[in-house]
């Protein structure tokens, strides 16, 4: 399903809801509206804008959540989608103004996002979002590239009913007209994506190895969030290959069927607008 311009902006600044969590994006203030239409329009942000922090996308705190692990998954998400842009500057007196903690939570999250390669610290800068890396991201596809046709190989035709309703329920959850109720910029059907891609590696008993790839990954991953924003990427062809992913797991591998060949145009459907991303916002990559 390609979404128009018209239909974007629709949605993009209704309230929406997901689960108990309600974001009212319509109370956003203008600065921020007018940065989210201009993604559509292609626009770059101002220079004077960069070093500003936006109204952070906010979720409630989970049960027995300590403030670095709150901290920690807020600044994520917000980086990952964009709400924090690659080069804006992380003040740590403002996350905590904004967070309400103190700073030392903030400075723990900030670092452990510095691990994942989400933020950079420069001497005499303090903590930046850092720029999206397109080295990062070759690295990011070609890793999952390789590891999951492998486990999709060795898993086709032993799932057990219990995993493969598992996975069935997360197809029904993302279907489109689901999904574009729930979300804007794609983050709940993103998510919806890297939990079924996670469940391979689980049934492999493999969950530290998807720890660590989907670490690597924070590049690619904000390039789909990226694409979504702009009202690209096609969630019904998403949808689509997922159910024949979960056919394959459920009945086995048909012989003739190239599974380097899917996961290449599965995994990389982010390079068919990577050059349209390039142009537009050459100050996010580098």
């Amino acid at each position: 399903m390609l979404f128009s311009k018209k239909t974007f902006y629709k949605f993009y600044f209704m309230p929406y809801n997901r689960g108990n969590n309600i974001l009212e994006a319509t109370n956003l203030d203008p600065a921020l509206s007018c940065r989210r239409a201009n993604y559509c329009k292609g626009k770059l942000p101002m220079k004077d804008d960069k070093s500003r922090i936006l109204p952070l996308l906010m979720d409630p705190r989970q049960p027995d959540e300590n403030n670095r692990a709150y901290a920690y998954r807020i600044l994520r998400k917000n980086i990952m989608n964009i709400q924090l842009q690659p080069g804006c500057q992380l003040s740590e007196a403002e996350l905590s103004e904004h967070l309400v903690m103190s700073r030392t939570p903030i400075h723990e999250a900030l670092m452990m996002l510095k691990g994942e390669w989400l933020v950079d610290v420069l001497p005499q800068r303090g903590s930046i979002v850092s720029k999206i890396s397109i080295q990062y991201i070759n690295e990011g596809y070609a890793m999952r590239k390789m590891l999951e046709p492998a486990l999709l190989r060795s898993l086709s035709g032993h799932l057990n009913q219990a995993q493969l309703s598992e996975l069935h329920g997360l197809l029904e959850q993302q279907d489109g007209s689901a999904c574009i109720s729930h979300d804007v910029l794609g983050d709940y059907f993103i998510t919806l994506d890297n939990e079924f891609h996670k469940r391979l590696y689980t049934y492999a008993d493999y969950d530290r190895i998807w720890q660590a790839m989907h670490n690597v990954t924070t590049h690619m991953d904000r390039v789909r969030y990226l694409d979504t924003a702009l009202c690209q990427m096609d969630m019904e062809t998403f949808r689509v290959e997922h159910e024949q992913l979960y056919k394959y797991l459920m009945v086995g591998l048909p012989k003739d069927v190239d599974v380097d060949a899917f996961f290449e145009h599965h995994l990389g459907a982010y390079r068919e607008h990577f050059q349209s991303l390039l142009d537009r916002f050459p100050d996010f990559f580098i």
